[in-house]
């Protein structure tokens, strides 16, 4: 006897469903009816509709204000953070560059880097209360920086009962070799780099070189010597090891033009023709003298501060005559533009410590001719503080006494240069005893950021 299975619940539920469906849809043809009939109950609905937005905004302002107060104090914090950064990464750079000039002194990294972080923390009151502590690390020439600081919230004092902290590290180290005091350009020269007739050339703490690549790019003759903390040839040498002091390394790279991308001071018209002085005291002033510029006879002039444009003519010092200036600079261009400071002339001159000419005292234009001598016979030479840069010209000295022995610091970047006659030129790189700045690329060393 066979059953008949009952029928499937899926059908009755769909009748069900169906059915719902019908009503729902007359109950949306009623309320369309009335929306439509009735303009007063529209306008309650929407009256209505108003109510429950005001009431929705009330409850999620402040919310919404939370939102955007936390979006400034994030803000803030982001301003602070790189602002302390910054400071951090300065001080400990300032406070590294140091090392470069002495690596017995801890104390004074330490105290530049302390000095300058202070200044950037104080500047304006932004940051008062920052903590600062500085290190100075001689065996690995690094100086740390770190800084803490605690930020109070101007929206979100009650979620952040205690301040935010701000904490900021920066360690700067320096790497690299000697300090530079000489470079010859010419890349092609036989005697570059010229000594002969027992003259020497002394420049224990810093580095010599040479970029011409002749096997006997640098020469060095007869009882004459070169000592250096360093002797690089990017090509060879000529002249007994016993004339090295050490004896110089050979096929070295060339090393780039420190002062490539400094530019001479625009100048016009001419404020001095053939200036000359020869007798009497005289006090001079920065300009452009067309023709040249004497100091000759007995004459004494001193040099007030400032670029002094030697155009189309020669700087003389001559006979017994003085001349002295601190913060000076001479600028050389045009044809037969040279130097020639001769006889028992007294000179003195300090570079500048600022402006565009800042660490250099003898700038030639590049744009020359290759035919520019400068020369200091006179053994009255002993104080030319700052950088000597004649990309086309030839430095000549020959004098049987020290040439810039009393100087702090004296660099020499020029096509050629050539010592004879037993002239003793001295190289002295004590930075830190001047304010005059070395040119970047001369003062040894990189520094880098680790943090």
């Amino acid at each position: 006897m066979s059953r008949r299975r009952p029928a499937p619940r899926v059908r009755t539920s769909l009748k069900r469903v169906s059915a719902d469906l019908q009503h729902l849809n007359g109950l949306c043809a009623q309320c369309a009816m009335t929306v439509v009939s009735s303009p007063l109950m529209l306008a309650r609905y929407f009256r209505c509709r108003s109510a429950n937005i005001a009431v929705a905004f009330a409850l999620i302002a402040p919310l919404l204000l939370a939102f955007a107060g936390a979006g400034i104090d994030y803000a803030r914090y982001g301003v602070a953070l790189a602002a302390i950064q910054e400071i951090a990464d300065a001080a400990a750079i300032s406070g590294a560059r140091q090392w470069l000039i002495n690596r017995d002194n801890v104390q004074l990294p330490k105290a530049i880097a302390q000095k300058t972080a202070e200044s950037g923390l104080q500047f304006g009151g932004r940051l008062d209360g920052a903590e600062l502590n500085v290190v100075a690390n001689a065996a690995e020439a690094t100086v740390g920086v770190s800084i803490a600081y605690s930020m109070r919230p101007s929206f979100l004092v009650a979620l952040f009962k205690n301040p935010i902290a701000i904490n900021v590290e920066a360690v700067a180290q320096v790497s690299g070799g000697a300090n530079v005091c000489m470079i010859a350009l010419d890349k092609t020269a036989t005697s570059a780099i010229l000594l002969d007739g027992g003259a020497a050339m002394s420049g224990g703490d810093c580095a010599v070189y040479s970029n011409s690549k002749s096997e006997k790019g640098i020469s060095v003759f007869d009882n004459a010597r070169l000592v250096a903390s360093l002797t690089c040839s990017a090509g060879g040498y000529q002249g007994p090891a016993s004339n090295y002091e050490p004896a110089p390394l050979t096929d070295c790279p060339e090393r780039d033009n420190p002062l490539s991308n400094r530019a001479a001071p625009s100048f016009t018209g001419c404020d001095h023709t053939d200036f000359s002085l020869s007798s009497g005291a005289h006090t001079l002033q920065p300009g452009v003298y067309c023709g040249g510029l004497s100091v000759v006879g007995d004459a004494a002039a001193t040099f007030t501060p400032g670029v002094y444009v030697i155009s189309d003519g020669e700087l003389m010092i001559s006979n017994e005559a003085t001349a002295a200036g601190a913060g000076v600079a001479f600028l050389f261009t045009g044809l037969g533009a040279k130097m020639t400071i001769d006889g028992n002339a007294d000179i003195n001159f300090t570079a500048p410590s600022t402006g565009l000419l800042a660490g250099l005292l003898i700038f030639e234009d590049p744009n020359g001719d290759g035919n520019r001598v400068f020369k200091i016979t006179s053994p009255n030479a002993k104080r030319l503080v700052g950088t000597i840069y004649l990309p086309q010209g030839r430095f000549v000295a020959e004098s049987g006494v020290g040439i810039a022995e009393d100087s702090e610091y004296t660099a020499i970047v020029a096509r050629r240069i050539e010592l004879n006659k037993g002239v003793k030129l001295v190289l002295n790189a004590d930075y830190n005893l001047t304010t005059v700045p070395v040119p970047e690329g001369l003062a040894g060393g990189q520094i880098t950021l680790r943090q």
